[in-house]
């Protein structure tokens, strides 16, 4: 802004006067930051319900999918003993399982050497090493090795094989060699052939295989993770003892998911609620009330969850008969918000899992759309809100748009505004010095007239 003008022949402030007219002709800018602020809380609506709708599909996602309500789990009576984990292709069913050996690898010791580990030992020779039936590995001692060479030189020659060599402080300066393999059930035999003293190389665990039985059947694997004796089904034995294994369908993971999928609906729904609504008292409506996009989303959702799969497939036709609705005849939700009859959806699964699967997930009838199930259907009707091309990311990029629209309206009002400014500063001025030019003239003629009578 220009500097501050003030008429000193009227005593009037100037600059107070400007800024009054400027408060006038600001208006328009005002109007204009208004709209502006109206789009962007606008846009951050929707962007809100955006997020909303795509945590909504997240939730929805594996109930849309055939193999979810295939899914097994394993219950296990102790899980000390062992624990399970169970593939969609296990067959449901009972185990008894009794452990009365633990798969363990083999552990080899040296004798006790009073040196430090980086320290030459002075003995030489061939160690060699055999696992299983694998060809024998050789390692040369050399006199300068230390334990730490011999160690390193173990490890690289055996790397193949799973042999792990370390160095042990078994009392206080007294080291040893400990030689351990990854695998467990299997063997490793060892041959010394030194000059003079050697290693001394002792087994001191023994490698034993796991043994068990499954259903009074004897079992024996190398290791105490088996994944071949029961079809669908891997096992980890943890200690002895006796377990029970039972696998069925895991029917806690879909009404969890459904749970989970049901918050998040009425979630969206209480998010558009927030911007659709309308106070008869104070006649004003949420930032988004008679948005037409917003009534055609609220519509389709509604219209997706209730809609019947028609009569031509066998099973259930509506979510109503597998206990999904907006609540119990007397007592539904006004805003329709689901909730879940639990014991009225397990009993569907139980009398008839493939009807819940193709009310929910779909697989009917290709040829009739009617047939689509109800969470498939509902899945597509959000995506096209929330896909690259949907409606979501078309009304933002039309925000956008607005936006800079308005702050080039603003930008060049801003311009205008200045000139505006400048125009009536330089007038005042032009004002001011005017009367200044008339007071000079009034006090000249008012001398003149003065001298005229004094002359007299």
């Amino acid at each position: 802004m220009s500097s501050k003008v003030t008429m000193s022949m009227t005593g009037l402030d100037t600059e107070t006067l400007i800024q009054e007219l400027m408060k006038v002709e600001r208006i328009p800018l005002a109007k204009l930051e208004s709209k502006q602020k109206q789009i962007s809380d606008k846009r951050a609506a929707w962007n809100t319900i955006k997020s909303k709708i795509e945590s909504l599909l997240q939730k929805m996602s594996p109930l849309t999918s055939k193999s979810a309500y295939e899914a097994k789990t394993a219950k296990i009576s102790d899980p000390s003993v062992l624990s399970a984990s169970v593939s969609d292709s296990a067959v449901a069913g009972s185990y008894h399982i009794e452990v009365t050996t633990l798969a363990k690898a083999p552990v080899l010791q040296s004798q006790l050497f009073q040196k430090d580990p980086n320290e030459a030992l002075d003995i030489s020779g061939e160690l060699t090493l055999t696992v299983g039936s694998n060809d024998p590995i050789s390692v040369q001692i050399e006199e300068g090795d230390s334990l730490n060479t011999i160690a390193d030189k173990i490890n690289q020659a055996g790397a193949g094989f799973g042999i792990k060599t370390s160095i042990l402080q078994v009392k206080p300066g007294e080291h040893s060699v400990v030689i351990t393999l990854e695998s467990t059930g299997q063997t490793i035999t060892v041959e010394e052939a030194f000059v003079g003293d050697s290693l001394g190389l002792e087994e001191v665990v023994e490698s034993s295989t796991a043994k068990f039985k499954i259903n009074g059947i004897e079992f024996e694997r190398d290791s105490n993770t088996i994944s071949d004796a029961i079809p669908g089904l891997t096992l980890d034995l943890s200690k002895l003892g006796e377990a029970s294994v039972s696998v069925a369908l895991n029917d806690d993971a879909i009404v969890n998911g459904l749970k989970g999928f049901i918050d998040e609906y009425n979630s969206l729904l209480d998010l558009i609620a927030k911007y659709n609504f309308w106070d008869n008292d104070t006649k004003t409506g949420g930032l988004l009330f008679g948005d037409p996009l917003l009534q055609r989303l609220l519509s389709e959702i509604r219209s997706s969850i209730f809609r019947s799969i028609g009569d031509s497939l066998p099973g259930f036709a509506f979510v109503g008969q597998i206990g999904i609705s907006t609540g119990p005849l007397g007592a539904s939700s006004r805003d329709g918000k689901l909730s879940l009859d639990e014991s009225k959806f397990r009993e569907a699964l139980a009398a008839d899992r493939e009807g819940v699967i193709r009310l929910l997930s779909g697989e009917g009838d290709p040829e009739s759309p009617d047939s689509s199930g109800i969470l498939t259907k509902f899945q597509s009707t959000l995506q096209m809100y929330t896909s690259y091309n949907g409606f979501l990311p078309l009304r933002d990029a039309q925000f956008e748009a607005q936006n800079k629209d308005i702050s080039r309206q603003m930008e060049n009002l801003e311009q205008r505004l200045d000139m505006k400014l400048n125009r009536l500063q330089r007038q005042f001025t032009a004002l001011e010095k005017c009367l200044m030019q008339m007071e000079t003239q009034s006090l000249w003629l008012s001398q003149q007239v003065m001298a005229m009578f004094s002359f007299q």
